[in-house]
C-alpha cells in the first residue's frame, strides 16, 4: 500500500475482534511488520466484562470485575508501537463500571494511547452501552461524565 500511498497511516488490528487482553498471544507478532514509511498504528478493543465481549451478558458481580480489570486488559496491548483502542464501553446500569471505565482511560491517556468509546448516535435507542443522549437529547448517559474527562491525550510514539 505504501508503495502507492506514502501518506496514509495503516491501521493494523489485531486478531481475536483485536482483543487487546489476547494481544500478547494472537497477535503479537504483528510487532514485526515493517512500514518503510513508518505510519502505522496497531489498533486493539478491550472490554470489561468477564469474556471481553462486550455482551454484558452477566452483572457486575457475576462478572467479577474490579477496578484494574479494565488496565490489566490493555497491558498486553502494550509493544512500544503506536496503539489505538476502536472500540471499548461499558454498560450503563451499574456506576462501578465507570470506575473500571475511568481507571482504563486514565492508563491510556497516561500511556498516549487514543481510543473511541463503541457506541454512540441515535440508532442504539436503549442499547445499555450507548452514550447517546436521552429524552430528546437533554439527558446525559452516565458514561459521558467519565468519557469527558479524557477528550485529548498526547500520543508517546
Amino acid at each position: 500500500i505504501h508503495e502507492v500511498d506514502t501518506e496514509t497511516m495503516l491501521v493494523i488490528s489485531g486478531n481475536e475482534y483485536s482483543s487487546a487482553s489476547r494481544w500478547k498471544e494472537v497477535s503479537d507478532g504483528l510487532k514485526n511488520l515493517v512500514d518503510p514509511c513508518d505510519n502505522m498504528i496497531f489498533q486493539a478493543h478491550v472490554y470489561f466484562d468477564w469474556d471481553a465481549s462486550g455482551n454484558y451478558s452477566r452483572s457486575y458481580d457475576e462478572d467479577g470485575a474490579t477496578i484494574q480489570t479494565g488496565v490489566a486488559r490493555l497491558r498486553p496491548f502494550e509493544n512500544g508501537k503506536r496503539g489505538f483502542v476502536g472500540e471499548y464501553g461499558v454498560p450503563d446500569d451499574d456506576g462501578r463500571w465507570l470506575d473500571i471505565l475511568d481507571a482504563a482511560l486514565k492508563y491510556l491517556q497516561e500511556n498516549g494511547v487514543n481510543g473511541t468509546y463503541w457506541s454512540a448516535g441515535p440508532r442504539w435507542g436503549d442499547y445499555k452501552l450507548a452514550v447517546q443522549p436521552t429524552d430528546n437529547y437533554t439527558v446525559d448517559r452516565p458514561q459521558l461524565a467519565t468519557l469527558l474527562k479524557y477528550k485529548t491525550t498526547v500520543q508517546v510514539y
